[in-house]
């Protein structure tokens, strides 16, 4: 695995800001990882208002194994990650749903 910085622009260690700081570590590793099921909603809804989400993941982006992707980062799930590596655009839109 590829060392990786954990610090901000200003010097900071991205961690000591993220929302998910006090959380159960467990609820970013759910068993069902259907985008818009229950337990990843509850993942994504810690990371949604989340200070440091983008350094959270250029951490994860820039030290994971893109063949071991596993577990919500930044609110992303291992599949919207490996879109997200490839280049191809990310929706975690509800299929049908209207942009107000």
């Amino acid at each position: 695995m590829t060392t990786t910085t954990t610090t901000t622009a200003t010097g900071r260690d991205w961690r000591n800001d993220a929302e998910c700081g006090d959380v159960d570590p467990e609820i970013f590793y759910p068993l069902d990882l259907d985008p818009f099921g229950p337990a990843v909603t509850a993942a994504r809804e810690i990371c949604a208002d989340c200070p440091v989400r983008l350094d959270c993941l250029l951490d994860v982006m820039t030290g994971e194994d893109p063949a071991r992707r596993w577990g919500i980062a930044a609110g992303l799930t291992p599949d919207e990650r490996a879109d997200l590596f490839a280049g191809r655009r990310v929706s975690s839109i509800r299929p049908g749903a209207v942009a107000a």
